[in-house]
C-alpha cells in the first residue's frame, strides 16, 4: 500500500507510470480524503523538428476509483494541478474502513 500527496508527486511519478493498479493499493491524499488510483495516463506531445520526430511528456492524468480524473503537469519544476471538486465530510470518521485494514 502506498499513500502520497501532491507534494510528493514528482518523487512517485516513475512508480505511477509502471504500477499495476489491479494488484497494488495506491492512494492519493488530497488533504481531505484518500482516493484509490485505478489508472494513470501520460499525455504526450509529438512534433517534428528538422526531420526528427520527438515526443515529450506534457501532462498526466490520475484515474480514481470514484471515476474522477485528476490532471497535472510540471512547468519549470513547478506542479500545476487542475482543480478538484472538494467534498466536505459529514463527520470525521478517521481512516475509511476500506483503507483501515492496511493500517498497523
Amino acid at each position: 500500500m502506498l499513500v502520497f500527496t501532491a507534494d510528493s508527486l514528482s518523487l512517485v511519478l516513475d512508480l505511477l507510470k509502471t504500477a499495476d493498479y489491479a494488484q497494488h493499493n495506491i492512494y492519493f491524499n488530497d488533504g481531505q480524503h484518500q482516493h484509490q488510483l485505478v489508472g494513470f495516463e501520460v499525455k504526450f506531445e509529438d512534433f517534428e523538428c528538422n526531420g526528427m520526430f520527438q515526443r515529450l511528456e506534457v501532462g498526466y492524468k490520475m484515474k480514481m476509483s470514484s471515476a474522477e480524473l485528476v490532471e497535472f503537469c510540471f512547468h519549470n519544476g513547478q506542479l500545476k494541478m487542475e482543480p478538484m471538486k472538494a467534498i466536505a465530510p459529514k463527520h470525521d470518521i478517521g481512516t475509511p474502513s476500506k483503507i483501515a485494514e492496511y493500517n498497523f
